[in-house]
């Protein structure tokens, strides 16, 4: 029988009503869809496993699945604890048993892709480059055989992977430990596989995933020589800021239903202020690292506005992800803080506008105090595009 994907899987059982994703579920929608899999896809089901089939999964696993060939990934809180960018390359804690699963599947000729939103690959010099080179840390940089480091849209990077590596995108699995991230790739590419319950996963250290998930997505895998030759190839990396040219941007955007919820801090938004303010790298102005009685403090001066910026899309809410803090006597923003989480979304054109609303002046006209650093190149990039007039959003007011 031929192969069936995940998604032709899925959407057979959409149009039967026995996804058991979507709706109730009971017992008899339960034995039609164990009956179709026998009747449609000649899947055998011994009757003491019918109980055990709860999940989409347990159900597409036991008929012929297409093969995957590429093991898509995140770095950050996937392949070690922590955020590289706001940790440290020297801080993150790779998670050991995860990543030597992986290059096993390498071994067997599964191709890997890493997907991440960080800064690109520089030479050795960029802080996932560095994770990637110490001695404890199983996987390195040449064992993916594409690189997609940038802060884009992980739908494009992947599209941009397919095409470097002449797979279909339906051959991908991919794994994230951000579930809005999950939701997007499954929304934008259905045809990628997406495993979920990520977090009871990470909750473990990662440790047995990837044989979990090898039992199911990758059980082709090694049968022949040239599958194997084919994970060896030389690595690709996207360049930076370099998509799939049948992937738009703005209309990727578009579909997440941006909203930003704007407003001047209170004394609960504190913690996360200051959280912010001491991990946030590479959008941050000048880095300078408040405490919470410093943020007290500006909220107690007449002469400031600490403005933060709440922003959710149509796969949730990511609470505080931005704040600016503006002298209204100077006309002057002395602190600008996004978190890498907000990224990419042009969330920091609408705070610009907004603020410079709120102060009475054009954002060209506006000074923001900016101070270089080895890890805020992306918020150079900012300044240089506001210079250049180039202050559109994809967000809108939010409630």
């Amino acid at each position: 029988m031929t192969p069936v994907s995940e998604r032709e899987f899925r959407e057979t059982l959409d149009a039967l009503g026995l996804n058991p994703e979507r709706g109730e579920w009971d017992s008899i929608r339960h034995f039609n869809l164990v009956m179709e899999l026998e009747a449609r896809w000649g899947a055998s089901v011994p009757i003491e496993d019918v109980e055990k089939l709860k999940t989409f999964s347990d159900f597409y696993f036991r008929i012929p699945c297409r093969p995957a060939k590429v093991f898509a990934v995140d770095a950050d809180n996937t392949l070690w604890k922590g955020i590289v960018s706001e940790d440290g390359a020297e801080a993150v804690e790779p998670y050991v048993g995860f990543q030597c699963g992986l290059k096993a599947l390498r071994s067997k000729g599964v191709m890997l892709a890493l997907l991440s939103k960080n800064d690109p690959p520089s030479g050795g010099a960029s802080p996932i480059e560095k994770v990637f080179a110490r001695e404890d840390v199983p996987l390195s940089i040449d064992d993916f055989s594409f690189i997609g480091v940038n802060w884009e849209p992980k739908a494009g990077n992947l599209l941009a992977a397919a095409k470097a590596l002449n797979v279909g995108t339906d051959s991908f699995v991919f794994v994230d430990d951000n579930p809005h991230e999950r939701a997007q790739m499954k929304s934008h590419l259905p045809e990628v596989m997406v495993p979920g319950d990520v977090e009871s996963w990470i909750a473990k250290g990662m440790e047995g995933f990837t044989e979990e998930l090898s039992s199911s997505y990758f059980v082709d895998a090694g049968k022949t020589e040239e599958d194997i030759l084919r994970a060896q190839r030389p690595v690709m990396i996207l360049p930076s800021g370099g998509l799939d040219n049948e992937f738009s941007k703005a209309d990727y955007l578009k579909t997440l239903e941006l909203k930003v919820s704007p407003s001047l801090a209170v004394e609960a938004d504190i913690p996360r202020l200051a959280q912010m303010a001491g991990k946030t790298n590479q959008f941050n102005a000048t880095t300078i690292r408040r405490t919470e009685d410093d943020f007290r403090r500006l909220l107690a001066d007449a002469s400031k506005r600490v403005h933060v910026f709440r922003l959710s899309d149509r796969f949730g809410a990511m609470g505080i992800v931005c704040y600016v803090i503006a002298d209204v006597v100077s006309h002057r923003i002395t602190d600008f803080v996004m978190s890498c989480r907000a990224m990419g979304r042009t969330l920091e054109f609408f705070a610009l506008r907004h603020v410079c609303a709120a102060l009475g002046v054009e954002p060209s006209a506006v000074w923001i105090d900016f101070c270089r650093t080895e890890k805020n190149a992306p918020f150079a990039a900012f300044l240089e595009r506001v210079a250049a007039g180039d202050t559109a959003t994809y967000c809108s007011c939010g409630t």
